[in-house]
């Protein structure tokens, strides 16, 4: 505090003259403590100063490490199912025991989150549960070393003697990724189509465990109805997506029906001519009534619906085949579309090309879908990817992964020079039947920068005005006239738009309540662990939440901390920074000048005079800290913290500064003998064994089996493909 003494004056009128301040005295102001370390006190940065700056890089840290987690989100949309009022703890109901059971209807992962993924919901009346989907999350480069995230499944767990059932929409790693991790944790009956049970049992080759899931195929196809337990029964209808034997679910509940519809699109001449099954759907509808619709929403904001069929993106890679007839055909795509790796085959049947698969996770789907029946391989088509290579450029098409510009997926390396059997060369074309998922885009263009530097063409969708050549994909997901149209065609008392981000749950039930009449209050945007509950007069609520979440794991299956992540984040942006003292024990004395690491801070042959700063700050604090009596930790939070200070003072960054102390030696001697000076050691034969190392007891390791790593997960769908569509010019196929 300043203090100013003000001298009053006064004229010959009586009046007071303006105040004159004097010169402040300081001498009077509170002096700050001042250290007895040199190099510390001539910082010109403030302690506050370097304490708000570890606070603002901690709190963006803690921002960008927390996209997963759900506590209490805000939600005040209108359609909240609290008529716009933020949630809060004290409005969660209490549970009462006794009355009428209620129908619960909980999303435990998969709406408005960080992404599109997790997709989970859980359906509980009475003492009984089902499950639908267990999928997981990609989460991209915020989340350094993180290869996917998991819904938290504590309540599940917590309840699984309830768990009667699991149903699956489909197989695309959204909805079935986390299944290996829960399923021997919730164990219970799984239902699907064939071809989504077979992916569940491939999925399980990647895990330790010897659980053996008690898996039960449907045909959607006959309208088949499994009553799963008591009060409920299942329904698998076909719907048409990016991938094999897709369906919705109905769920019959004491209450009335729900459906989820997995995910949809319509389309008029699928591949294996299966269409949409509306009709079943419609029927349900009329005679039962749907009581709750649970409807995706990824592509509900894209105007009008599809305009082009798998078919027409056949035509269009018939269309590059004949134009680079001499060339070898490069087509990369997502491995779970196994209809359009059947074209592809097809197609270059009718050119006289043999086709190659290359990538771990495609050729894992095509077993799949061959077991399954789905696929049918024209004779003499497929060969293994090191015997054609041998075959003239106009014969070979290659069939691969890394659509989405993975640095390590197979397009990449074969651009790189990395593949084992494949070099990109001028003469090759390469064709990305696919678009780019939101946020993948810059590692896409790298990639083509990369192949078009080797003077490859590549031909990418939606730029037929540059290549001539028509449609390369078609996204899995209806878009808005298609999501009127079935609305409509269910006319269901309650909706849910699931599946998207929270955008896109807010313009499906715009959608939903302007378009198909469906009233407010009976929609609900609800985030991950909300709670519906609908009573015995199908009055339906929001009531409360339970515990909900994300759980991250890395590369090889395991589970990675909050904590890791947060260090992984900082140190990406702030860099680390290590000192190490090692001091004779007893004595506190330096017995070699400090060392100091730096990684992704500074580099230290360019910062001498900051490293020189250091060293002698770390021997002035040795010299004064370890004379007599100390605690290391309490040593080690002074230098961490004194670093820090010093850095941020010189260089306006806060990297992890990680002090270490080193307590070597004592004050007695230890005398060290030589093999030489050992008379037991000279009258000893170099071929044989001393007696007194024949009689030391040998140490025993314990023997661990050898851990099986999972296959790194790659994206098998666009999944959140809500770009703007561009219109193609092609002919019809």
């Amino acid at each position: 505090m300043n203090y100013i003494v003000i001298k009053k004056e006064y004229n010959n009128m009586g009046q007071r003259r303006l105040a004159t301040p004097q010169k402040d005295d300081t001498k009077k102001r509170p002096q700050s403590k001042k250290s007895n370390n040199a190099v510390l006190n001539s910082t010109t940065t403030r302690k506050g100063e370097v304490f708000r700056a570890q606070r603002r890089t901690s709190e963006n840290v803690n921002l960008r490490a927390s996209q997963h987690v759900i506590d209490i989100p805000v939600n005040k949309s209108v359609y909240n199912g609290y008529g716009g009022e933020q949630f809060s703890a004290k409005m969660q109901p209490k549970r009462t025991r006794g009355g009428k059971p209620k129908l619960r209807i909980i999303p435990i992962g998969g709406v408005g989150e960080m992404g599109i993924g997790k997709n989970m919901n859980a359906i509980e009346y009475d003492d009984e549960i089902i499950v639908v989907d267990m999928g997981f999350l990609f989460p991209g480069s915020d989340y350094p070393g993180i290869n996917y995230i998991t819904p938290d499944i504590t309540w599940l767990e917590e309840n699984k003697h309830k768990i009667k059932a699991h149903v699956f929409t489909h197989g695309h790693l959204d909805h079935i990724g986390s299944f290996r991790h829960f399923i021997h944790r919730i164990p219970a009956p799984v239902y699907g189509s064939k071809f989504t049970i077979g992916m569940l049992d491939k999925s399980m080759a990647d895990t330790d465990t010897d659980f053996q899931p008690d898996f039960r195929v449907m045909d959607p196809l006959s309208h088949e109805i499994v009553q799963v337990s008591k009060h409920f029964s299942v329904e698998l209808v076909r719907v048409n997506h990016s991938i094999p034997d897709s369906t919705a679910v109905i769920i019959r509940t004491p209450l009335g029906v729900i459906i989820d519809s997995g995910d949809w699109r319509f389309e008029e001449s699928p591949v294996d001519g299966q269409k949409f099954d509306l009709k079943r759907m419609t029927e349900v509808a009329s005679k039962e009534g749907v009581l709750m619709f649970m409807n995706e929403s990824t592509n509900c904001e894209s105007a009008g619906t599809h305009t082009h069929t798998e078919f027409d993106i056949q035509y269009s890679i018939g269309q590059v085949m004949d134009k680079f007839s001499n060339s070898r055909v490069i087509l990369s795509c997502f491995s779970s579309q196994v209809h359009r790796l059947q074209l592809i085959l097809e197609e270059a049947h009718k050119h006289g090309r043999k086709v190659a698969f290359a990538g771990f996770s495609m050729i894992q789907n095509l077993e799949v879908a061959l077991r399954s029946g789905t696929i049918k391989i024209p004779k003499d088509t497929v060969m293994k990817m090191e015997d054609i290579i041998k075959l003239p450029d106009s014969q070979i098409t290659v069939v691969c992964t890394g659509s989405q510009g993975e640095f390590n997926a197979v397009l990449s390396r074969m651009a790189t020079g990395a593949h084992k059997y494949m070099k990109i060369k001028g003469s090759d074309v390469v064709v990305f039947s696919s678009n780019p998922i939101p946020g993948n885009e810059k590692n896409v263009v790298r990639t083509v920068d990369g192949l078009m530097r080797e003077g490859s063409d590549v031909i990418q969708n939606g730029k037929t005005h540059l290549t001539g050549i028509g449609p390369l994909h078609l996204s899995g997901h209806g878009y808005y006239d298609d999501h009127v149209k079935l609305i409509n065609a269910l006319n269901p008392t309650y909706y849910m738009p699931i599946h998207g981000e929270f955008h896109m749950l807010v313009y499906n039930a715009r959608l939903a309540e302007e378009e198909c009449g469906i009233p407010r209050k009976n929609i609900f945007v609800c985030d991950a662990g909300d709670i519906i509950e609908i009573d015995v007069e199908r009055q339906a609520n929001k009531a409360g939440r339970i515990q909900a979440g994300g759980v991250m794991y890395d590369d090889t299956g395991a589970i990675v901390s909050e904590v890791v992540l947060k260090d992984r984040i900082h140190m990406s942006q702030e860099g680390m920074f290590v000192v190490v003292l090692t001091v004779q024990r007893g004595t506190g004395r330096l017995l070699t000048s400090p060392d100091i690491i730096s990684r992704g801070f500074i580099y230290l042959r360019d910062s001498e005079e900051l490293m020189n700063m250091i060293r002698q700050y770390l021997k002035q604090k040795a010299a004064r800290s370890f004379a007599g009596k100390y605690d290391l930790d309490v040593i080690k939070k002074e230098i961490k913290d004194e670093v820090t200070h010093i850095l941020y003072d010189q260089t306006r960054r806060t990297p992890i500064v990680i002090p270490v102390i080193n307590e070597v030696g004592g004050l007695k001697t230890v005398k060290s003998t030589t093999a030489s000076a050992s008379p037991t050691a000279k009258s000893t034969p170099r071929n044989k064994k001393s007696i007194a190392s024949a009689e030391e007891p040998r140490m025993t390791l314990p023997t661990t089996p050898r851990r099986r790593f999972p296959q790194r997960q790659v994206p098998d769908t666009e999944a959140n493909d809500t770009k703007a569509r561009e219109r193609q010019d092609f002919r019809p196929y």
